[in-house]
């Protein structure tokens, strides 16, 4: 939606690998975002990581310090969650020929 779009918010469809749909909804079930259907928010804890992403992607420099290691099953978990979605997503759009899902 662009700031000059009149409709309003709406759902589109964007075709993404099965492995990253189901990366999206585990990390929601971990809490990476809260609140009622309706009003989710993204919980504050994972909010400085998004605007050091969005500084790196903005052409800045970010550090990141983990200051408590979580649960390491789970961390490794979503580290594999999160390789698997590339190489889906990159056979899914080797196999198509073109850039066909979206991917992380």
């Amino acid at each position: 939606m662009s700031y000059n779009d009149i409709r309003g918010p709406r759902a589109v469809g964007l075709t993404v690998a099965s492995s990253l749909s189901e990366y999206l909804m585990r990390i929601q079930e971990l809490g990476a975002v809260e609140g009622p259907d309706g009003a989710l928010q993204i919980n504050p804890e994972v909010m400085p990581i998004l605007e050091a992403i969005h500084q790196v992607l903005a052409g800045g420099t970010v550090e990141v310090k983990v200051v408590h290691r979580g649960n390491p099953d789970i961390f490794n978990e979503l580290k594999r969650r999160v390789e698997q979605v590339g190489q889906e997503a990159n056979a899914i759009n080797k196999a198509a020929g073109f850039y066909l899902t979206a991917t992380l």
